[in-house]
């Protein structure tokens, strides 16, 4: 079997909630030449994608998520673990991440917190269903550069915006920027709540911490 095969394996196995098959399919790549960058975009975040759109359509739920959520895990892990020395740069910038108040959707929220880090990043990946206040008290306890809000709901989004309220209020907005996402965001959305950048994807997430900390 090919990489490409492999990973389009990978990518069905996640969406079919087949964690053996995955496991599977994660050691099969790590024996070949693997591109982290590939697996992620066209296996992983695929099937993320995959599975938003069965849970939009209520053909899957929160059980279903919670599941993908582990495979995922446990295969993005499992690749990270073995990154040559030569992967592993140095750190671009400090970043607290979180799925905001009220939300327990974090799929996408787990993918960016890892690829920050294979990118780079000092991650502080609060979880889902986060105060703002426990954000903010995080960024500035760790000094962070960067503090990153998923919203898939909604009803969430006013949180991101409380965020960035609780900053201003505490004399912290000019230091640390805000990055935004989720499937309830939008460009229209960050400029509401003058978020200092909005992303759709995992890759627009990275791309926005580096142009914030200037580094490639």
């Amino acid at each position: 079997m090919s990489i490409d095969e492999s990973i389009i394996t990978l990518r069905d196995a996640i969406v079919a909630l087949d964690e053996d098959l995955a496991e599977k399919t994660t050691e099969e790549l790590i024996a070949m030449d693997f591109d982290i960058n590939e697996i992620i975009g066209k296996g992983i975040t695929e099937a993320a994608r995959i599975i938003g759109e069965k849970f939009e359509s209520m053909e899957y739920f929160l059980g279903e998520l919670l599941i993908a959520e582990e495979i995922i895990t446990n295969s993005l892990n499992r690749f990270i673990s073995v990154l040559p020395a030569a992967d592993r740069i140095e750190k671009k910038g400090t970043v607290v991440i979180a799925t905001v108040y009220g939300d327990i959707h974090d799929i996408g929220k787990n993918l960016l917190s890892q690829m920050l880090k294979i990118h780079g990043f000092e991650v502080h990946d609060l979880g889902n269903n986060v105060p703002s206040i426990q954000v903010v008290n995080k960024a500035m306890e760790t000094g962070a550069d960067i503090i990153a809000l998923s919203s898939l709901m909604s009803t969430t989004m006013p949180s991101q915006k409380e965020v960035i309220e609780m900053l201003t209020e505490f004399g912290n907005r000019e230091k640390i920027k805000i990055i935004i996402g989720g499937g309830s965001t939008s460009p229209e959305w960050n400029e509401i709540i003058e978020a200092d950048g909005w992303g759709k994807t995992v890759w627009d997430g990275i791309a926005m911490a580096k142009a914030i900390m200037g580094v490639e």
